[in-house]
């Protein structure tokens, strides 16, 4: 998840969320890649699902993502309180 594919992707999520009842869950265990732009990216449709009463949660997670929320310190906005399942980084 880069900038180009932050691109076609936020717009598909955003989509979905406004489709749905309750919010989205992610399953971002294939991703080999994610930086800045798509972690601003999933914080926008979190913000997004906030401001509608809805959820983004990550139920999958690869190391690289795993890694990239832990060091900004915003893993714990998308977990649930329900188990989920992730990549140890």
């Amino acid at each position: 998840m880069d900038l180009d594919g932050s691109a076609w992707l936020g717009p598909v999520l955003q989509d979905a969320l406004a489709l749905s009842l309750t919010g989205v869950d992610l399953d971002l265990g294939g991703v080999q890649f994610c930086d800045c732009s798509g972690l601003n990216m999933l914080l926008r449709l979190r913000q997004h699902a906030l401001h509608d009463g809805k959820t983004v949660t990550v139920r999958q997670s690869s190391p690289a993502v795993t890694r990239l929320l832990t060091l900004t310190g915003t893993l714990p906005l998308f977990l649930s309180d329900f188990p989920c399942h992730r990549h140890d980084a």
